[in-house]
């Protein structure tokens, strides 16, 4: 049976996905388990970018566009009253205009409209991409068009194609976009295990209380990983506070020159060695994990 392993954290920039790559190349290539990485940070997917593999599937992720029949329109309005993100918008007696970039799909103009004069098309927001099998690691990643809003709709379905394939594997790893929003959500339930990343800065303390406080109401087993440690005046204190006061474990992964290059050229810190006190740090959660 595989464990599900959600990493994750408030805050922009902390280092989510440099967590995940170095923790699936740790159960990957030292522990030989094989690893599924589902990305969902569907605006900026970058696990790809960092585990080089070739896209061998790319499925289009399709939802309802209205199309307008004007000759019918009797520009009444009720579209545009009803539209809750006001992607139409009516000029008085000459035209009904649809702004696509607003409409989030919800099809509410289309049963409210009392001459149809809108009837069902579609357009596609998103795609989802599977890489091939690489190192005994795979990734599955959610991809929004650039201008669209459905985000949230991107990453529940490139969450949910991906479940046909997690029985194939010892690990599936989640890897988030920062914040606590509703596809964020369905990660962590779906999930044994939650990694909150986090870095020693009081806008990640912050972030990181905001994250644990959704975790705790649902229930599910947490781990921090506080990364970056090391930097210069760094909130240690407030933040060893805070997991000492909630019992939660923490493991400290140190910033360093190295942990700086093999971001920018596209490795994992095995890929430099086993001697390196950054590595250490992602064996000890991978040992933590296999218990």
């Amino acid at each position: 049976m595989n464990k599900v392993i959600t990493v994750t954290g408030g805050k922009g920039g902390v280092g989510k996905t440099f967590v995940t790559v170095n923790l699936a190349s740790v159960l990957a290539r030292l522990e030989r388990k094989r690893v599924l990485i589902v990305d969902i940070d569907v605006s900026n997917p970058c696990v790809s970018t960092l585990i080089k593999s070739d896209v061998e599937r790319r499925k289009p992720i399709k939802v309802f566009r209205p199309k307008l029949l004007n000759e019918k329109c009797v520009l009444c309005g009720e579209c545009v009253r009803h539209c809750p993100v006001h992607a139409l918008l009516l000029i008085p007696t000459k035209k009904l205009i649809f702004i696509e970039t607003l409409c989030e799909g919800c099809a509410i103009c289309l049963y409210v409209c009392p001459v149809q004069a809108i009837t069902e098309d579609e357009r596609t927001v998103g795609w989802i991409n599977v890489t091939s099998e690489r190192n005994l690691t795979r990734v599955i990643y959610g991809e929004l068009v650039p201008g669209n809003r459905q985000e949230g709709e991107v990453m529940e379905r490139t969450l949910e194609f991906s479940k046909q394939y997690w029985d194939n594997y010892d690990y599936v790893i989640i890897d988030t976009p920062p914040g606590t929003g509703k596809g964020i959500m369905r990660a962590i339930e779906e999930s044994d295990l939650i990694l909150s990343v986090t870095e020693p800065t009081r806008l990640g303390l912050h972030d990181l209380k905001k994250l644990h406080s959704l975790v705790k109401k649902v229930g599910k087993y947490e781990i921090v990983v506080l990364n970056k440690y090391g930097i210069p005046y760094g909130d240690y204190g407030e933040i060893e506070n805070f997991v000492n006061s909630e019992g939660l474990k923490v493991y400290k992964i140190p910033y360093n020159d190295l942990a700086i290059r093999s971001y920018f050229e596209g490795k994992s810190m095995l890929e430099y060695g086993m001697k390196y006190e950054t590595l250490k740090g992602f064996r000890e959660i991978a040992n933590d994990i296999l218990l």
